[in-house]
């Protein structure tokens, strides 16, 4: 297996708004893996409503329906800059403690 690069190419959620808030990046940082995690090499990925909802800010809140919040009405649950893409297939490269290493591959 190759080892796994320091860098990645990434589309980054830099804020709520529009598209403009998508920058694509070839140098962010690979993340560490933290203990219970796994790190995916991504092979493919496509953006759903939930994507575009959250960069939006559309979900509101309990009070005001027509604030800008992020995924479940929860206020300003999201850092920025974030990685978007709840539909992401690919392998995984490394665990992270407490997880089994078998899973690699």
């Amino acid at each position: 297996m190759n080892a796994i690069p320091e860098t990645m190419a990434a589309v980054r959620l830099m804020g709520h708004g529009g598209l403009d808030k998508l920058v694509y990046s070839r140098d962010v940082p690979v993340p560490p893996v933290a203990p219970g995690e796994v790190l995916i090499r991504v092979t493919a990925c496509g953006m759903n409503s939930t994507d575009v909802w959250v960069r939006q800010g559309a979900y509101g809140t309990e009070d005001d329906p027509s604030a800008i919040s992020t995924w479940r009405r929860q206020g300003n649950t999201l850092a920025f800059p974030r990685i978007q893409g709840t539909d992401t297939v690919g392998h995984i490269v490394a665990v992270g403690d407490g997880v089994d290493k078998a899973r690699i591959g």
